[in-house]
C-alpha cells in the first residue's frame, strides 16, 4: 500500500512553502479612496474579462431607463384600452337589447295602432243610438262594421245615421245602407211601441293616429287602455334615443 507522507519533512524545522495570495483590499480597513483605486486597477489588468459583462450591464441599465417613460405611457394606454374595451362591450350588449325590443314592440305594435278597439267602437255606438231607436245587432272587426237597427220612425234612423256618420271612430264616405224595410209586425220589448222601420247599415272603421287615439281613450275615460298605449308611446320614444 503506497503511504503519503513527506519524510524531507520529518524532524527538520522547514516548512513547506505556499504562495501567498494578493491582498484583497475590499475586506479589509482600508479606505475607501484605495479601494476605487484597486477596483480600477483590477479591471484594467482584467479588461477582457470585465468589459463586455460591463458593456452589456451598462446599455441593460441605459435601455431600461429610456424605456421608464414609454413603458409608463404603454401602461397608461393599455388600462384606458381596457376601459375602452368594456364600454364597447356594454354599448354592443345594450344595442342588442335595444334591438330585439324593437323587434318586440313592432310585433305589438298593431294592436295600438291599427284599427279602432272594441271599447271605442261600443261606447262611440252606445252614444249614436237617440231615442226611439233599438239595435237589434251588430258586428265589429277590422274591416269594418255591420250594423242591424230598428225604428218607429223614419226620423229616428236620421238621426242615428247621422250620429255613426259624425262618430270619430267611423269612415264617413264609407257608410252605406244596405237594407232599409219598413214592419209593422215587430214590437219592441221594452214598450208596446210598434217598430215600422228596419235598417241595416255597414262602413269602415277609421285608422286613427296614436295622438287621437289617446285623446278619445281620455273622453271615453277608458283608463286601463290609456295608460297602457301611454307606456307604450313612452317605451318607443325610449327606444327611438
Amino acid at each position: 500500500m503506497r503511504v503519503n507522507y513527506n519524510f524531507a519533512f520529518k524532524n527538520s524545522r522547514l516548512r513547506q512553502w505556499k504562495r501567498p495570495s494578493p491582498p484583497n483590499l475590499l475586506i479589509t480597513d482600508a479606505s475607501l479612496q484605495k479601494k476605487i483605486i484597486y477596483i480600477y486597477k483590477e479591471f484594467n489588468l482584467n479588461s477582457a474579462l470585465f468589459y463586455p459583462p460591463s458593456l452589456i450591464l451598462l446599455i441593460s441599465v441605459f435601455t431600461q431607463i429610456v424605456n421608464i417613460f414609454p413603458n409608463r405611457v404603454i401602461t397608461d394606454l393599455e388600462m384606458k384600452h381596457q376601459e375602452y374595451v368594456k364600454i364597447s362591450n356594454k354599448i354592443s350588449s345594450i344595442n342588442s337589447s335595444k334591438i330585439r325590443f324593437n323587434n318586440n314592440v313592432k310585433n305589438i305594435d298593431q294592436y295600438f295602432t291599427q284599427a279602432t278597439t272594441t271599447y271605442l267602437f261600443t261606447f262611440h255606438l252606445q252614444k249614436s243610438v237617440p231615442t226611439g231607436v233599438q239595435l237589434n245587432s251588430y258586428l265589429f272587426s277590422d274591416n269594418g262594421f255591420d250594423i242591424n237597427a230598428s225604428a218607429f220612425s223614419i226620423d229616428s234612423l236620421n238621426q242615428f245615421i247621422t250620429l255613426i256618420i259624425e262618430s270619430p271612430i267611423i269612415e264617413r264616405n264609407s257608410v252605406q245602407i244596405a237594407k232599409l224595410n219598413k214592419d209593422n209586425s215587430q214590437v219592441s220589448s221594452n214598450s208596446n211601441i210598434a217598430l215600422n222601420f228596419d235598417l241595416e247599415l255597414y262602413g269602415q272603421i277609421s285608422k286613427i293616429d296614436i295622438k287621437k287615439r289617446e285623446n278619445l281613450y281620455e273622453k271615453s275615460n277608458a283608463n286601463g287602455l290609456l295608460k297602457k298605449l301611454t307606456r307604450f308611446n313612452s317605451l318607443k320614444l325610449l327606444l327611438r334615443s
